[in-house]
């Protein structure tokens, strides 16, 4: 009885969804953006690796946060 109640709740729920139009995809930039740094970095030495990273490290200012 009570199993049969929640999903009725739960399939009315669903149907008052609404459906968000992205304008932005996250996931989708971030795969794209790793994909390009992939392929740029796979053509490097070891050590141009690291004057990459370095270079980056002082040209930008945004940090990561933890």
């Amino acid at each position: 009885m009570v199993i049969n109640k929640l999903k009725y709740v739960h399939q009315e729920n669903l149907k008052n969804m609404k459906t968000i139009d992205k304008t932005f995809d996250a996931v989708k930039f971030m795969r794209e953006q790793r994909d390009k740094l992939s392929n740029k970095l796979s053509k490097m030495t070891k050590a141009e690796v690291i004057a990459y990273f370095n270079s980056r490290k002082s040209e930008t200012k945004v940090k990561p946060s933890a």
